[in-house]
């Protein structure tokens, strides 16, 4: 496992330098590493295909920057996407069998989706997956991959931005508290251009997304989806060990998910505060509130939509429903 976590990150290594490489030639034609995401999308066998083209292009111009990138590019996608089929697969199956559940989306509120929207492309290198019209409403899904669990690039988290005109509070005393991200590459400079408050950069960075979102961001290659968790205030827990690693988590916060939290987005449970109760993170009258979505059968005796203790709204959706809603999605657009 560590041979193959240090083979992936040398040709990751490798990829960066060939990128900062083509920089200094001029181009003639558009370079298909152009194409570059966080984290690879696609399928296994449109890469295969291509880099048996871009193979015997190399072979013929070893010198060339772009052919070398793109080599690097697609040899890397392809060994990350088989072992994200291999997830997605693993992950269907469980759900189907209701040994496990997904937790797949956050539905956040935002006053100006346009801001968000140029945020999270521009300054997080996310992918806008679906946008629509709901009751009047833009609402828009981005993420760093589809969500389906039938693609080879699929099982991803996704962030639901919601058009509000008056966005529920985030942060500070309520439920919901911030998000992690733990991602390859985060610039300051780009992220700052397109709209995020940096408030700390020291090792790991603390902003807020527009719309008031806060977050928190780390430097990892290793992930394979950059949301790692959310974090949610609550007004009693049990007994939690600490587990210290950048950024620090609050004594007593626990770790809760489904499956191996390097592949999958979990929730960080952080204690209350003292002599407060966490206050639930509500709009104006009739706006929407911030609400999770996970992929499986609800607990027993639980309803499709449950409310935590501290009224954090979690839905749950079968698997075959949620694949529908997302094709519905993707109609919508």
């Amino acid at each position: 496992m560590k041979s193959s976590l240090k083979s992936s990150l040398v040709s990751r290594s490798a990829l960066l330098r060939s990128l900062a490489l083509g920089t200094v030639f001029t181009a003639t034609r558009r370079p298909a590493i152009a194409a570059y995401t966080i984290v690879p999308t696609g399928s296994v066998r449109d890469k295969t295909a291509r880099l048996a083209e871009v193979e015997k292009l190399y072979a013929k111009t070893p010198d060339d920057p772009y052919a070398f990138g793109e080599k690097a590019q697609l040899e890397y996608d392809i060994r990350q996407l088989e072992q994200n089929t291999k997830f997605v697969a693993s992950t269907r199956e469980q759900v189907r069998a209701g040994s496990t559940r997904f937790l797949q989306r956050l539905r956040v509120p935002v006053d100006d989706m346009r801001e968000a929207v140029q945020f999270w492309r521009e300054g997080c290198g996310a992918l806008v997956l679906s946008t629509r019209i709901v009751d009047g409403a833009n609402v828009t899904v981005v993420g760093f991959g589809p969500e389906s669990l039938r693609r080879d690039d699929g099982a991803k988290f996704a962030l639901e931005l919601v058009e509000s005109s008056e966005p529920a509070p985030m942060g500070g005393e309520h439920a919901l508290q911030y998000v992690q991200l733990a991602m390859p590459v985060f610039r300051l400079s780009r992220v700052m251009a397109a709209g995020g408050k940096i408030e700390s950069a020291y090792g790991w960075t603390q902003l807020t997304a527009p719309g008031g979102l806060p977050l928190r961001v780390r430097i990892d290659e290793s992930r394979r989806d950059p949301f790692e968790f959310v974090a949610v205030r609550v007004s009693a827990m049990g007994a939690a060990e600490g587990d210290a690693f950048e950024p620090e988590r609050e004594i007593g916060s626990v770790y809760v998910g489904y499956g191996d939290p390097q592949s999958n987005t979990g929730l960080l449970l952080l204690p209350p505060l003292p002599g407060k109760r966490p206050k639930p993170s509500l709009g104006a009258q009739g706006q929407p509130e911030p609400t999770l979505r996970a992929v499986g059968a609800p607990p027993a005796s639980a309803s499709a939509t449950e409310r935590s203790p501290d009224g954090l709204p979690v839905r749950f959706e079968d698997e075959d429903a949620y694949e529908g809603s997302l094709k519905a999605e993707r109609a919508a657009a």
